[in-house]
């Protein structure tokens, strides 16, 4: 009995000490993780307040009791004080409020344990054994044990021995505990059988979850936007809070009082199944869970931060811990509801990630506008930073009120309730230093309907915030900011309305998973709603742009009697755990070239020898296989198969692919991964025409065609613009895109050429004609490049032609209109004459023998229409004049002064005139006749 309540007590932490104390303290421990040599403002420093709000004029000295520590004294309200030696100090604080000056004293035991280690030295803490093979831990094979009284426990299974003997794969800790102080220190050595497979470890793998409202619960298995429904252990009206593993895996869930793990069982305090942690049900934002990082164990404690009343009605800050060790690795309550402060805070708490191993808790004090950040790291939790800005919260204001912070951690939104009006202050956010800086107000306008909840868009650059009306004559509704400018007044203007019902609309939620769609609770509902393309503003004018829209049946609980309330759970990032098996990391992408690549060696350290790689174009199978493998659904979708460290792959369509990966070494061959599901949105489709030809007006937009449907798309022209079109004035020129994916770090390079042309740019400078009389068909060919340009012509009323040219086998009037992009029209005609060639019918022989047939030389038009002789000259071969004529009858009988010439060859010329081409003037043309007898 006695050794059972002794356990107790140890598992209860430092805080066993200050129990019934005016005086509590934290972080009392001289641990492997702390550094003697910060100074006393350190966050690894010894943590101590009044258990009381004291008035603001009250003044404090402390005294830490370390005679040998320069800074000894403190006259803050919280006192900080970083101890170098272990043993019992003693603490004394006096106040003075007033004219009274109160002294409270209190014993605090600093603890220190010698640094232990389970490998061959500090930094070594895997190892890897084949199948069948066992190792021996030692908690104390490298350091001597202490000779003072000390426990130890072994974490799975809880052994208390010096050593113990590793058989199976996992995490294996031993934690050293100095009964005296309460302080710990941990080792651990990460156990891998290359090969060992959990046939139970992916039950919950990959499956993120939310538990809220009456009973209702969400499963996030693959797509954001269709989750799959469930039930749950809470019945609760608002603030709930959960923690999830690296892989997306819950952990545990809780409303602030009550704690479920995955499985809906419940987590108990230690030692007392009936308690429960303090915190208030009615408060929105009332309770988050923040992982106590390790320093040198493995990843198994939360904190659970709540706000609960005391007797004033003031919010209180309290922390609880979950110790996953406890209870056979299911989990239980080690601290329960741990004062951290004595100051009363808004009914909100915010929990963000700060960095590698630590997180910032965000509290504002009640009825001020200061703000307390706290560091939560694997030492504990730090003495508060303190930043003012925004709006004053009152108890009035303070009550429902909420924040929010953007999912890169830079961003955070307060709610601030009225009455009079509604209120969003805007603040800059450093996850390094954890400061959030006071940008601006956005007046939302009279009270009631009540503002409630809030979300940023994935990139940050917009804000969705909702309203809530009493569910029966107060309208709510959910509004839509542009947070692209600095100017409150502009951000305030941007608001446009997204959603208006008569429902009570509570809080909004980004998904836990991909961070693309925002959910919404709407109290008493039956389902849950949803915000889609979020980045999308409402009041784009750029019509290529995909705007945010909502859908208001998105999740349906199909259990009678669930239903949501007003709160939903925001997510807060694990520490990664280096237990997990290999697995495929988030692909690179190189142009529009995917790069994957596992993360971890499989048996370190043996390397990977071989990888077999395959691409399915499937989605993975909602269960597991019957050796607890994730698997692609459909197996027969095969695409690419390859072998190589690293698989690079041009996928040719947007869509869900699966990828599964074997690896060999030399201690297994062709161990299959988990397969693994990934959402490829390809760029390749995406087109700029390539050129711009504008015909009408003095500017041309410039949009990229065939977008690939992603939220994430980044922009970059070469004109320095970063919209998703771009307006480019005259003269124009060349014009380039780089557009990326800013989630897969894809990228494709366009190109384009932008024109701008007027109608004689595109006529040729030609006369056009056809001889109809033997009609020799052509093409009417227009200048200049045809991209982007659409042409119609015709002939009378008849269209004949769409591209540009047009074929003549007529003449008459052709009509061409042009039309470019914008829908602008040029109209040109050209008239195409009948004109033929002139052409002279000449005898080459004939008989002036007075027998009445070919008796006379008579050259003629082939068409007098075409042609008119002038003149007829006859020579003889020495170039003698022997006839001329100018008409009117041009025809030579073969004589002479009549005289018959001889029979010889002679030479005629004639001078004649072209009746389609008169501007050619007299023409002359020459022949030979033979004269025969």
């Amino acid at each position: 009995m006695l050794r059972s309540i002794f356990l107790f007590c140890l598992l209860m932490g430092v805080n066993f000490f200050t129990w019934g104390q005016r005086i509590i303290y934290r972080n009392n421990c001289l641990t492997p993780c702390a550094d003697c040599s910060s100074s006393a403002s350190s966050d690894m420093a010894t943590v101590f307040e009044f258990s009381e709000n004291l008035p603001s004029n009250s003044k404090y000295l402390w005294d830490f009791g370390d005679s040998g520590s320069p800074s000894n004294t403190s006259t803050d309200h919280t006192g900080i004080h970083q101890y170098c030696s272990p043993g019992a100090k003693t603490v004394t604080l006096t106040v003075q409020t007033g004219t009274t000056t109160t002294k409270y004293t209190q014993v605090v035991q600093i603890g220190r344990l010698p640094f232990i280690y389970l490998g061959k030295d500090e930094k070594d803490s895997t190892i890897t054994i084949c199948k069948g093979q066992k190792v021996t831990l030692k908690a104390f094979g490298k350091v001597g044990k202490p000779n003072y009284p000390i426990q130890i426990a072994w974490f799975p299974k809880g052994e208390t021995t010096d050593e113990i003997v590793a058989d199976s794969s996992g995490c294996y800790a031993v934690q050293v505990t100095e009964p005296t102080s309460g302080c710990t220190v941990e080792a651990k050595m990460q156990v891998k059988i290359c090969g060992d497979r959990d046939p139970n470890a992916n039950i919950n793998k990959y499956v993120d979850a939310w538990y809220f409202g009456n009973g209702a619960g969400v499963l996030f298995i693959g797509s954001a936007d269709f989750p799959k429904d469930t039930t749950g252990g809470l019945v609760v009206p608002e603030g709930v809070a959960k923690m999830t593993d690296p892989t997306n895996s819950l952990i545990f869930y809780t409303d602030g009082q009550k704690i479920f793990d995955r499985n809906n069982n419940p987590i108990y305090a230690v030692g007392d199944t009936t308690k429960r942690l303090n915190g208030d049900l009615s408060n929105a934002q009332g309770v988050t869970v923040i992982p106590k990082t390790s320093c040198k164990g493995c990843q198994a404690e939360y904190y659970v931060f709540t706000l609960s009343k005391n007797t004033k009605g003031e919010n209180l800050l309290y922390y609880s811990i979950v110790d996953m060790k406890l209870n056979k690795g299911k989990g239980g309550i080690s601290v329960l509801n741990q004062l951290v402060s004595p100051v009363p805070a808004t009914s909100r708490l915010l929990a963000s990630e700060g960095g590698q191993g630590f997180y910032w808790l965000v509290v504002q004090d009640m009825n001020s506008n200061t703000t307390r950040t706290y560091k939560i790291s694997n030492v504990g939790i730090s003495a508060p930073q303190t930043s003012v800005g925004g709006t004053q919260m009152t108890s009035t204001t303070g009550n429902g009120s909420t924040t929010k912070i953007s999912v890169d951690w830079t961003k955070m939104a307060v709610a601030v309730p009225g009455p009079p009006r509604n209120k969003v202050d805007l603040f800059d956010f450093d996850p390094s230093t954890g400061k959030p800086t006071y940008q601006m107000s956005i007046d939302l306008g009279p009270s009631p309907p009540t503002v409630y909840g809030l979300e940023y868009s994935p990139n940050k650059d917009v804000l969705y915030v909702s309203l809530k009306g009493d569910g029966v004559s107060v309208p709510s509704t959910i509004l839509q900011f542009d947070l692209s400018s600095k100017d409150s007044v502009t951000v305030a203007k941007s608001k446009e309305e997204l959603y208006s019902s008569f429902e009570k609309i509570g809080a909004l939620q980004v998904d836990p998973v991909f961070n693309t769609v925002i959910f919404v609770a709407i109290d008493g509902s039956n389902t849950l709603a949803k915000i889609t393309n979020p980045n999308g503003l409402l009041n784009a004018t750029d019509t290529t742009i995909v705007k945010a829209s909502f859908v208001r049946n998105a999740v349906t609980f199909s259990t009678p009697g669930v239903t949501s309330r007003l709160g939903l759970p925001p997510s807060i990032p694990s520490p990664q755990d280096p237990s997990s098996p290999p697995s495929i990391s988030k692909p690179k992408c190189k142009g529009t070239s995917f790069e994957f690549t596992i993360d971890q060696k499989l048996c370190d350290p043996l390397n990977n020898d071989r990888i077999d790689w395959r691409i399915y174009q499937t989605v993975l199978s909602p269960f597991p296989n019957k050796i607890g493998l994730m698997v692609p659904l459909d197996s027969t979708k095969l695409i690419y198969s390859f072998t190589g460290a690293t698989l690079k792959f041009d996928f040719p369509v947007s869509g869900k692919y699966v990828i599964t990966a074997a690896i060999s070494n030399s201690c297994i061959k062709n161990f299959p991964l988990d397969a693994q599901e990934f959402d490829i949105v390809v760029l390749k489709p995406t087109q700029l025409t390539p050129v711009y030809n504008r015909i009408c007006k003095t500017d041309a937009l410039v949009v990229p065609t065939q977008l690939p449907i992603s939220s994430n798309l980044q922009y970059q022209w070469s004109t320095g613009a970063r919209t998703p079109s771009v307006q480019i004035p005259a003269p124009g020129g060349k014009v380039s895109l780089m557009l990326s994916d800013y989630a897969t770090g894809c990228s494709v390079k366009l190109s384009t050429e932008v024109n701008f042309l007027d109608n004689p740019h595109f006529i040729p400078k030609t006369a056009y004609s056809i001889c109809m009389d033997e009609p020799k068909p052509y093409n009417l060919q227009l200048n200049g490049k045809v991209d982007s340009l659409k042409f119609e012509w015709k002939l009378g009323s008849a269209v004949i032609s769409t591209q540009n040219k047009v074929r003549v086998t007529l003449a008459g009037t052709y009509t061409v209109r042009i039309t470019d992009l914008d829908n602008c029209s040029i109209d040109h005609t050209f008239a195409v004459s009948d004109k033929c060639e002139p052409t002279l019918l000449t005898p080459n022989v004939f008989t002036p023998n007075n027998d009445g047939k070919n008796d006379f030389f008579i050259p003629q038009p082939k068409s007098p229409l075409r042609a008119k002789i002038l003149g007829l000259q006859i020579f003889n071969r020495w170039g003698e004049l022997l006839y001329t004529s100018k008409g009117p009858e041009f025809a030579w009988d073969g004589k002479v002064n009549g005289t018959r010439v001889p029979q010889d060859s002679y030479v005629w010329q004639l001078q004649y005139e072209s009746l389609d081409y008169p501007e050619r003037g007299t023409l002359t043309d020459r022949g030979g006749v033979l004269v025969i007898y």
